[in-house]
């Protein structure tokens, strides 16, 4: 061919590669025979391989295998337990009298991946079969590598070398004769030779598996690879009897002896054509109780009874070293079980079916002590080197304070000793500062627990003792059933309860039973009706028994906000959480809002009360930080008997001390420690004058006799002072002339604002402080509010509100009245009746004064002694008159010297039809009330100045309310001087 044809022919192909219709196989082949076929050694066949790679997809570069091949099983299971228990795992269950499951098959019940190497160097041992690969590298004359697998026949067959038996041989064995051979062939070449590619070979798994079938290995595979892809072995079959049949022989593999480590155990390899068996599990035991593994074993194959020992050597023997005791429930030949104690020698047989138990025989530790509570080196020591708390408590930083732990409470701890005649606790109280200081020391015995208070235990120890002492008389039972609290208040049920001692007419209709039981009224019996009356009553008038209804939700709704009670020790250390015996939740609860912020839930009105288990899950949620548990490590009989002892060592200490209270401190103790565990005292203490009082008890008498020691020491000889238990120590502050609180001053006052007051201090005396009055200021009608007048007010109207209720509910009660009450009527006085118990307006603390400095002058005794919390108010000149009430256009006139009270009613419109014109008052600006013409006919009219209010209020028509009618008009006129001082205020 020429070379211009050749190059014709190349052109055409580069058209071909560069056309965007991509030709398929078959067209590819007719453009080879196209352009002349081409023998792979010229350009045409190389740009023909490249046509055909582009068109099929397939490159000529080598891939590289991976090192590793994952084979995964047949059957996946999760990580879950290997399966449900067996009829086995069941049987033995119910005679050792709990869970028991079988040994081994965690591991061998469920399948796993399989990985396969690829590549590295195999052993010598490794038997060469059909199919595997061998590498004969030369270096030296000749330089070449050959690749050959071998063949049908099992020989191994190399150019120039004679054929090498391999099938069935070790590959060890195979590399000598191999490398023999090409040695003899080949002079001065080094012969190297390998395994390239391992066979794959085709295994049978049957029997006892999860997945039986046909598996691929590779020929570096074993039993318990197949075992694996065949997805484990059920919990029924054999693991000690596993065959690998091979040819018309049979391998037994024990899986026990992998799994406990046997030296002497080992895998099988595979072959092609293996078949594996799992038959069914045979023979097997149980043991339980103090042994590494209780577990169901099965025995060895062909076996029906094994040593003792060997169970025991199968179980890794006891838990721990010690005296046990060991028992077999054996079954008998007529079926039934009994129980035989053996010896500890393992010389006894344990036979199929049989369950062993194993147990101590004592378990009581001998010659050590343990510390617990609050220090940093809880543990247990031994007795020979800790013979006394001295040895024990040896240096104070065991006690230093840990981050988020209360601190340790020093002055009153507890040695918790058991008798070992009686078995009984006892409690011997110590001081661990004594000890520390060598002033106190107690020997130790084996057993004994010596505890560490911390500062929130003492005070619940301490405030529980309190509240023993204080009452008259002390509870028999002091630990409720921590199971069953006291149930949460029943507001629906307390207020039935009250209604029931009612009469019976009252007691028919609820709302006006619950009402005069919240009042705690007791209506004479013959003012009660019969059976429903109480609701006709309340029906013949709506307006109270709405108020009625009213008064009934608002109690019930007060009394189910209050939740259920928490613990005093609670309050007093938030974040704590007492004993068990105390809890209001049902369920023992501890996940509470027991923080500074804690906040009761609060429930809708009408909601009806809530159980103590719904109460402690209310709680649960809104709890904001974990709490703090007392007593960790006591049960509750060591903890009621801990807390039960030292309540007997309780002192208080009230007063002029950082952190007043209950406390607990050893007899003997000095008053500095006391002080010191109280926080220390406050600047304001007098150490000229403090007092202790005790208690001295005469146990042989029956008597005691209270004594009350008054002492004048410095801080520094307190120490001289020693305490007992139920000791009172009182700080009492120094006198100081320095009232507590300020005085405020505002409006016409040059200075304005608040003043310290002195003890006496007057009036006239902190108006000269302020600077005195401005120009625009009126000291006629200056405003002075007092607060301990306030109270005084709050406490009449409240009173004047329940005598106006009980005369209602009488009234209403009452059936024989001949006049029947309007509903307006009721509407009025309930109106009247809310309004006081609300507080509205006439609570102010207003008291008329004379602040004209010439007035005090000429009368010392107006001039007040200052309270704290007084308020001085003083006002600008005012220029009206204020008429109010019933006039036709109420409102302020303008002030003139010359004008009346009817002229000002005048200039107002005059009096409407409904105004009582014989009840018509001025309040003075001084806060002073006067009525017109109420001393009779020769009395002078009231002199009006300035900021005056004349009141003509409404007239009451008398409907047969004659008991109560002056009660209201007097309330009315009180509600009216009020709303007049604010109108002054205001001004």
């Amino acid at each position: 061919m020429s070379s211009g044809r050749k190059w014709a022919r190349h052109a055409m192909l580069l058209a071909a590669l560069a056309s965007s219709v991509t030709p398929g196989l078959a067209q590819a082949q007719g453009l080879s025979q196209l352009l002349g076929g081409g023998n792979g050694n010229d350009l045409t066949g190389d740009l023909l391989r490249t046509v055909q790679q582009r068109l099929t997809g397939q490159s000529t570069i080598p891939s590289l295998q991976p090192d590793v091949q994952v084979q995964n099983p047949a059957v996946q299971q999760g990580p879950q337990a290997y399966g449900p228990p067996s009829a086995i795992e069941r049987l033995m269950s119910t005679r050792a009298g709990q869970p028991i499951r079988q040994y081994g098959y965690d591991v061998f019940g469920r399948g796993a991946p399989v990985v396969v190497r690829q590549s590295g160097a195999l052993q010598d041992s490794y038997i060469l079969g059909e199919g595997d690969e061998i590498v004969l590298t030369l270096r030296g004359q000749q330089n070449a590598s050959y690749r050959t697998r071998v063949d049908r026949d099992g020989r191994v067959v190399f150019p120039g070398l004679p054929p090498v038996a391999a099938a069935g041989r070790s590959f060890g064995g195979f590399r000598e004769d191999l490398e023999d051979a090409a040695g003899r062939a080949l002079t001065g070449t080094e012969v190297l030779v390998s395994v390239g590619a391992v066979r794959q070979i085709a295994v049978r798994v049957t029997g006892e598996v999860n997945a039986p079938g046909l598996f691929n290995l590779s020929g570096l595979a074993t039993a318990m690879d197949a075992l694996s892809l065949a997805g484990g072995i059920k919990n029924t079959g054999s693991l000690r009897d596993v065959q690998v049949v091979r040819g018309g022989r049979s391998y037994r593999l024990d899986l026990y002896t992998l799994l406990m480590g046997d030296a002497a155990g080992r895998d099988i390899p595979l072959a092609e054509g293996d078949r594996i068996v799992v038959p069914l599990q045979t023979s097997a035991v149980a043991v339980v109780g103090q042994v590494k593994r209780p577990a169901i074993y099965e025995l060895p194959a062909g076996q029906q009874a094994t040593p003792l020992s060997a169970l025991m050597a199968m179980a890794g023997g006891t838990e721990v070293r010690g005296s046990y005791r060991y028992s077999i429930l054996r079954t008998r030949e007529d079926g039934k079980r009994e129980m035989v104690q053996v010896g500890a020698g393992g010389s006894a047989t344990v036979h199929d079916g049989d369950v062993v138990f194993v147990a101590p025989t004592a378990d009581v530790s001998l010659a050590k002590v343990e510390l617990r509570g609050a220090t940093t080196l809880n543990g247990s020591y031994p007795l020979e080197t800790v013979r006394s708390l001295r040895g024990l408590l040896a240096s104070s930083d065991m006690f230093a304070p840990a981050v988020g732990r209360p601190l340790p409470y020093l002055l009153a701890d507890a040695l918790i000793r058991l008798d070992p005649a009686t078995l009984q606790r006892t409690v011997i109280p110590f001081a661990v500062s004594d000890v520390l200081e060598g002033k106190a020391d107690v020997a130790l015995q084996s057993n004994d627990v010596v505890y560490i208070t911390n500062v929130a235990e003492m005070r619940y120890i301490a405030h529980k003792a309190g509240d023993l002492q204080r009452s008259p008389t002390r509870k028999v039972n002091d630990h409720p059933d921590p199971v069953a609290p006291p149930p949460a208040p029943d507001a629906n049920a307390a207020l039935q309860a009250q209604a029931a001692a009612l009469p019976p007419g009252l007691a028919a209709d609820p709302r006006l039973a619950q009402l005069a039981a919240i009042q705690g009224i007791q209506l004479p019996a013959g003012q009660a009706g019969g059976t429903g009356q109480g609701a006709a009553l309340l029906a013949a008038n709506p307006a109270y028994a709405a108020y009625a209804a009213t008064q009934l939700g608002q109690q019930n709704s007060a009394l189910q906000d209050q939740g259920p009670p928490k613990p005093e020790e609670e309050r007093l250390n938030p974040g704590i959480v007492a004993p068990p015996d105390i809890l209001t939740a049902q369920d023992g609860s501890t996940a509470r809002a027991d923080d500074d912020q804690d906040q009761a839930t609060a429930l809708p009105a009408g909601a009806g009360p809530l159980s103590a288990s719904q109460l402690g899950a209310s709680q649960a949620q809104h709890a904001r930080r974990p709490p703090l548990r007392l007593f960790v490590g006591l049960d509750d009989d060591t903890r009621r008997l801990l807390v039960g002892t030292l309540t007997n060592y309780h002192v208080t200490v009230v007063g002029e001390v950082n952190s007043p209270g209950d406390f607990l401190v050893m007899p003997g103790a000095t008053l500095d420690k006391l002080v010191q565990a109280a926080g220390g005292l406050t600047p304001k203490v007098d150490l000229h004058a403090f007092e202790v009082t005790s208690a001295d008890i005469d146990n042989a008498s029956g008597l005691s006799r209270t004594v009350r020691h008054s002492y004048g020491l410095p801080v520094a000889q307190f120490a001289q002072v020693a305490l007992k238990p139920f000791d009172r120590v009182r700080f009492n502050p120094v006198f100081s002339d320095r009232d507590t609180g300020d005085v405020t001053l505002s409006g016409e006052v040059k200075f304005p604002g608040g003043y310290e007051i002195l003890r006496g201090e007057h009036l006239s005396s902190v108006l000269a402080r302020a600077g005195g009055f401005t120009d625009a200021a009126y000291p006629a009608g200056v405003v002075f509010l007092r607060q301990s007048v306030a109270e005084s007010q709050r406490d009449t109207l409240q009173k004047e509100a329940d005598a106006l209720e009980r005369q209602i509910i009488s009234i209403v009660g009452n059936v024989s009245g001949k006049v029947q009450v309007t509903d307006g009527e009721i509407a009025y006085v309930t109106q009247m009746i809310g309004r006081l118990r609300q507080g509205i307006g006439p609570a102010s603390g207003r008291v008329a004064v004379h602040v004209d400095p010439r007035e005090i002058a000429a009368h010392p005794e107006l001039d007040l002694v200052m309270e704290p919390g007084d308020q001085l108010v003083v006002p600008r000149q005012p220029s009206a008159v204020v008429v109010s009430g019933e006039v036709m256009a109420p409102g302020g006139i303008q002030f003139r010297s010359d004008r009346s009270v009817d002229d000002y009613i005048a200039m107002a419109g005059g009096m409407t039809e409904i105004a009582d014109d014989d009840h018509v008052f001025v309040v003075q600006p001084d806060g002073s009330a006067i009525q017109v013409d109420g001393g009779g006919w020769l009395s002078a009219a009231p002199k009006l100045a300035p900021g005056s209010v004349i009141v003509v209020p409404r007239k009451l028509r008398h409907f047969t309310w004659d008991s109560i009618l002056m009660d209201i008009i007097q309330v009315t006129s009180q509600l009216a001087i009020t709303g007049a001082s604010l109108a002054v205020i205001s001004k």
